[in-house]
């Protein structure tokens, strides 16, 4: 696979915003055209996925359901992200 093949279903899936584009940007930049692609993504993606899930606890615990939200957002990115590239 090639990365822009790698890259075409994370566009359709998470691309045009900001955090979108700051994932694709970042899995792009560590492809591996060796082919373990898809297992370097998935480990980053689920790194970013934990911390993530983190921040939206820490804000929901302190009652900053704003910034909840916000990361609530930034994870349904990332599934769909990780479900583009299974």
């Amino acid at each position: 696979m090639t990365k822009e093949e790698f890259t075409k279903p994370l566009e359709a899936a998470i691309g045009g915003t900001e955090y979108g584009d700051e994932v694709i940007a970042d899995l792009t930049a560590h492809f591996d055209e060796t082919g373990k692609y898809a297992q370097t993504a998935k480990d980053r993606l689920d790194e970013r996925l934990g911390s993530l899930e983190g921040w939206e606890k820490k804000h929901k615990a302190e009652g900053n359901d704003a910034a909840a939200a916000v990361e609530a957002e930034k994870i349904a990115l990332v599934k769909k992200a990780l479900a583009a590239i299974a």
